[in-house]
C-alpha cells in the first residue's frame, strides 16, 4: 500500500478564507472543534466571540496537583458575518507565561514533617473531588492554579492548524446524492428558456471538440479498458477532465463508453440526445427527465455534466463509436444501489467488450475500500466490478481548494442545495494551475485507488436546469451565485476561494421543499483523505 503524503507546512494566508455559510454555522463548528481538543468555554455577550479556559503548557514543577509557573494558554475564537451566505473564522492562540509564588498558602507550621503531611492531605483531597465532584467543581493536574495572575496583556498568534482542521470539518464532509423518487420537481415546460442558455456545440462545422489531452492517459489505453473516476460531485473540471479522456481514447481509434451516475429512467432520453443533431429543442428534451428537473439538485445533474454529454454526442456525430450509459437507480440505497450500479455497468461492458469504459461517480462508490461514514456495513460499486476485472483502475480527483456545486443538511434537518467551499486533505491536494494530468501511484493506496486525476483549483457548476449563472469562470473569478432551478436567478456574486474583500451575498436557493422527506444517500467523501 502506498504511504500517505508527509502533512503540507502551513503558512500564513495572504487573504483570509471565506466559509459559504452562516457565521454562526461556523461557530457552532468551531466549538465543537474546540470541546473536543479539551477545552472549556467562557460564556461570551457577543455571539461572535468563542473564549476558552486558561490551561497551563507546564514549564515548572506543579504544586499539590496545580499547576503554577510557565505558559498558560487559551484560544479565542472571531466570526465575522460577511453576507447571509459567507462568513469569515479566525482563531488565536492566545499565551502568557507566569510565575507564582504561592509560599504563603502553604502550611507555615514549625515542623517540616507536618508540612509535608498537610501537603499530602491537601493532595488527597483534590484527587478525591476529581473523581468524585460534580464536572463543574473538578479539577485537573494541569488546570492553573487558582493564585496565578493572569490579567494584563497577553500575546496571541494564528494557529494555523486549528484553522485548518476547521476548514477540513467545515469543507471536507462527504457529499449527500439526493434520489428523485420523493422530490419535488420544476415545472416541466411552462418557462422561457433565452437562446443564451444553451449550448452552442452543434453549430461547428468539425465536431471534434477535443480541447487538451491528459498527460498520463495514454500509457492506460488499451482495448477493454475500464476507468472509474471518483468526483467532488457538482464542479466544472471533473467532467472537463474526463470529456478529455473521452475525447482521446476516441481519437485513438477505440470504442468509447462512458458511464454517468444518472438515473436509468434517463437512459432512453440520453440515447435520443447522443443520437440527436444537439440544438436546442434536443436539449430541452434531454432535460426534460425527473433526473434534470427536482428541485434539490446535488451536483450530478450539472451543467458539466450536461456538456460531457454533449461532447459525447459530437464526437459520435464526429465518426467515433461512443456511447453513454446511465448507471444509477432511484429506486435504491447504500450497498443494494452500488451493487445494481455494477450490474448496469457489468451489463454495458458486456455488451461493448473491446471498449474502453470511463465511469465518473461520487468517490464512495468507486474506492475500493468497503466501508463508509453513513454505513459500517457499505460495499461500493467499485469492489463488485474488481471481482470480474482485475485491471480495473480507480482514479481520485485531486484538486486545490475551491468551491462545488452541492447538497448538505442544515442544523434543523433540512436539505440545502447551493454553492459550498471545498478543501483536500493532503492526500488529494494538487497544484492549483496546470492542464489535468493522471497521476499513478506506485501500488494501490490504502483508501483505495491506483492513481489520481489532477484539475487544479475547482469552480461550481451550477444545475443544468438553472436558466443562468453558466458563465465560464476565469481564474480570478468564482462562479456566479446559485439561481433556483427552473426560475429566473437573482445572483449577486460569490466569493472566490482566498478572496480579501467580502462579495455581495448569494441568495439561496435549492432548499428542502415542504412535503415527503427526500431520498438521499452518502457520495463523494473528502473528509476521508
Amino acid at each position: 500500500m502506498a504511504a500517505r503524503p508527509a502533512e503540507p507546512e502551513l503558512v500564513a494566508p495572504r487573504f483570509e478564507h471565506i466559509f459559504m455559510m452562516p457565521v454562526e454555522r461556523a461557530l457552532a463548528e468551531a466549538t465543537k472543534l474546540l470541546v473536543q481538543h479539551g477545552w472549556v468555554l467562557h460564556e461570551m455577550e457577543d455571539p461572535n466571540y468563542l473564549l476558552t479556559e486558561w490551561k497551563s503548557d507546564r514549564i515548572g514543577a506543579s504544586s499539590w496537583g496545580w499547576q503554577s509557573d510557565g505558559e498558560h494558554i487559551r484560544y479565542l475564537v472571531i466570526g465575522e458575518p460577511l453576507a447571509e451566505r459567507q462568513s469569515v473564522v479566525r482563531i488565536f492562540r492566545m499565551k502568557r507565561v507566569a510565575f507564582a509564588n504561592d509560599a504563603e498558602l502553604r502550611y507555615d507550621g514549625q515542623s517540616g514533617e507536618m508540612m509535608w503531611k498537610h501537603m499530602e492531605t491537601a493532595q488527597l483531597e483534590q484527587s478525591l473531588r476529581r473523581r468524585g465532584a460534580p464536572v463543574d467543581l473538578a479539577m485537573r493536574e494541569r488546570d492553573t492554579a487558582p493564585w496565578v495572575e493572569l490579567d494584563g496583556a497577553v500575546k496571541g498568534t494564528r494557529d494555523l492548524k486549528l484553522e485548518r482542521d476547521l476548514t477540513l470539518r467545515l469543507e471536507s464532509k462527504p457529499s449527500l446524492e439526493t434520489l428523485t423518487g420523493s422530490l419535488r420537481l420544476t415545472r416541466d415546460e411552462a418557462f422561457f428558456r433565452d437562446p443564451s442558455f444553451y449550448l452552442k456545440r452543434h453549430r461547428q462545422e468539425v465536431q471534434e471538440p477535443c480541447e487538451q489531452k491528459v498527460a498520463g492517459f495514454q500509457p492506460l489505453l488499451r482495448h477493454g479498458l475500464t476507468v472509474l473516476i471518483g468526483e467532488q460531485l457538482g464542479t466544472r473540471e471533473a467532467p472537463a477532465a474526463v470529456g478529455n479522456m473521452l475525447c482521446e481514447a476516441a481519437g485513438a481509434g477505440l470504442g468509447v463508453t462512458l458511464g454517468l451516475s444518472i438515473s436509468r429512467k434517463e437512459q432512453e432520453r440520453i440515447d435520443r440526445y447522443v443520437a440527436s443533431a444537439g440544438g436546442p429543442p434536443d436539449q430541452d428534451a434531454l432535460l426534460h427527465g425527473d433526473f434534470w428537473r427536482k428541485i434539490q439538485q446535488d451536483g450530478r445533474g450539472s451543467r458539466a455534466v450536461m456538456d460531457l454529454i454533449d461532447r459525447a454526442r459530437a464526437l459520435r456525430a464526429a465518426g467515433h463509436a461512443v456511447a453513454v450509459v446511465a448507471i444509477d437507480t432511484d429506486l435504491s440505497h447504500g450497498s443494494t444501489r452500488d451493487a445494481r450500479m455494477a450490474e448496469t455497468v457489468k451489463a454495458a461492458r458486456a455488451a461493448r467488450p473491446q471498449d474502453v469504459f470511463l465511469v465518473l461517480a461520487g468517490n464512495a462508490h468507486t474506492r475500493l475500500v468497503a466501508e463508509a461514514a453513513w454505513s459500517d456495513d457499505f460495499i461500493p460499486m467499485s469492489r463488485h466490478l474488481a471481482e470480474k476485472d482485475p485491471g480495473l483502475v480507480v482514479l481520485e480527483l485531486g484538486y486545490a481548494q475551491g468551491r462545488r456545486w452541492g447538497c448538505d443538511l442544515a442544523p434543523n434537518g433540512e436539505l440545502e442545495c447551493n454553492v459550498m467551499g471545498l478543501t483536500p486533505g493532503p492526500l488529494v491536494a494538487s497544484p492549483p494551475d496546470g492542464p489535468p494530468r493522471v497521476r499513478m501511484l506506485p501500488e494501490l493506496h490504502d483508501e483505495g485507488f491506483h492513481g489520481v486525476l489532477e484539475v487544479g483549483t475547482l469552480s461550481a457548476s451550477l444545475p443544468a436546469i438553472a436558466l443562468r449563472g453558466h458563465e465560464e469562470a476565469s481564474p480570478a473569478k468564482e462562479t456566479p451565485g446559485a439561481p433556483a432551478p427552473g426560475s429566473a436567478p437573482k445572483v449577486d456574486g460569490t466569493a472566490a476561494p482566498g478572496a480579501s474583500a467580502p462579495a455581495p451575498a448569494p441568495k439561496v436557493n435549492g432548499a428542502a421543499t415542504p412535503g415527503p422527506a427526500p431520498k438521499v444517500d452518502g457520495a463523494a467523501a473528502p473528509g476521508k483523505d
